[in-house]
């Protein structure tokens, strides 16, 4: 079996596991007339399958100029053939089949995915 069968079997197994729909791209705010409320809207980009996954159950705990943190690193996979979510998109957790906590949830993409002989695209990402 070649390098690029296997990859291609390693994409669609993974894809099978994604339990979460996001959306992850350009969001217009808008002001409701009636209620003066602001109404946030998905306007483009991403919307799917993916997982958002805490890797880590440890904690890192630090403290920095006398105040103290918390931080963990946070994942979403999303399919390798969808385009590029750039640095700063903002995802948005809409359902998922796995936990009801993570909807509504918001996520920072922190960096560029890892890419290449992969099996989803897994962005590091930071929870808004």
């Amino acid at each position: 079996m070649s390098r690029e069968s296997l990859i291609a079997r390693g994409r669609a197994f993974q894809e099978k596991s994604f339990t979460e729909q996001i959306e992850a791209g350009t969001w217009t705010e808008s002001v409701d007339p009636e209620t003066l409320e602001t109404i946030t809207t998905f306007a483009g980009g991403y919307a799917g399958p993916a997982l958002v996954k805490y890797p880590d159950l440890s904690v890192d705990e630090r403290t920095a100029v006398g105040q103290q943190y918390s931080s963990t690193d946070l994942i979403v996979k999303v399919p390798v053939a969808e385009a590029i979510i750039p640095e700063g998109t903002i995802i948005l957790v809409t359902a998922s089949t796995s936990d009801a906590s993570l909807v509504g949830r918001k996520y920072r993409v922190k960096a560029a995915p890892q890419s290449g002989n992969v099996t989803s695209h897994r962005y590091p990402v930071v929870e808004e």
